[in-house]
């Protein structure tokens, strides 16, 4: 009969599955009744253990760390503030006057600002003469100077301006801004040979350029130096004294200094 060669197939297949499957912990052997018995296959099928049961782990992807200034960099600021000091230099003979200031507004993005800025620009100067000298115990000369004249100059610009500055991953970061605005000069001086005294109060719009650099410090801080241009004619309305007519005064405000100072995300 053909039955028994097919029978011993099914058993030898039985046992390349058993053999094959992971995790079992017994063996198959086919037993001599389902070898004789009419459906062998179904019995020695039925004796097969189930395959074990396959899991496949998830794979989580981790981006390789990133070294350098990338790795400490902060959160975007939503603003940024900057105090300053410096120095103006007026156009013409005029000395250099001291300068301090803030600006400060909202970031757009990371590279681009809006906001606004006010600026003191002062000098103050005396103007004496030696009227006589004496001598003092040990020899030391003693000047006796008298006060014949009296300056102060305090220019404040208040202007909105926009500045541009470099990616903050970079270890110098440039930016570039500009301001425009109105801007208020105050003159008074007082000439004590004369008796006469001088005040006046001169305004008018006008600009500013800059640029420079900034250092990061650390978190969100960084340290600035820049170079600005203002430009300006400030004027005012007065009475001329001799010939009692309105005359418009101008004072020019053209200059340029530098600025250093800190600035701040918040």
């Amino acid at each position: 009969m053909r039955i028994r060669p097919c029978l011993t197939f099914a058993a030898c297949a039985a046992l390349v599955l058993q053999g094959s499957t992971a995790g079992a912990a017994t063996s198959f052997e086919p037993s001599k009744l389902a070898l004789e018995s009419s459906t062998p296959l179904t019995l020695a099928l039925a004796h097969v253990p189930a395959p074990s049961r396959v899991e496949i782990a998830g794979v989580h992807y981790r981006p390789r760390s990133r070294s350098g200034y990338f790795r400490q960099r902060q959160p975007e600021s939503s603003g940024v503030s900057q105090i300053h000091m410096g120095f103006f230099d007026p156009d013409g003979d005029q000395s250099s006057r001291f300068d301090i200031g803030v600006r400060g507004g909202p970031m757009l993005d990371q590279n681009v600002q809006l906001g606004l800025g006010v600026d003191w620009v002062h000098k103050g100067e005396n103007v004496s003469s030696v009227s006589s000298t004496t001598i003092g115990p040990g020899g030391v000369p003693i000047e006796v100077k008298q006060d014949i004249a009296r300056a102060s100059v305090n220019m404040f610009p208040i202007m909105g301006f926009i500045q541009l500055s470099g990616p903050d991953d970079m270890g110098i970061i440039p930016y570039f801004g500009a301001g425009g605005g109105y801007q208020v000069l105050l003159l008074s001086g007082d000439d004590f040979t004369t008796g006469q005294s001088f005040e006046g109060t001169f305004s008018g719009w006008g600009w500013q350029l800059w640029g420079g650099a900034g250092v990061p410090l650390g978190g969100r801080t960084r340290l600035n130096g820049e170079v600005f241009v203002n430009g300006a004619e400030l004027g005012r309305d007065a009475t001329d004294p001799n010939t009692g007519q309105t005359v418009h005064e101008t004072v020019n405000g053209d200059g340029m200094g530098m600025r250093f100072g800190l600035a701040w995300g918040f």
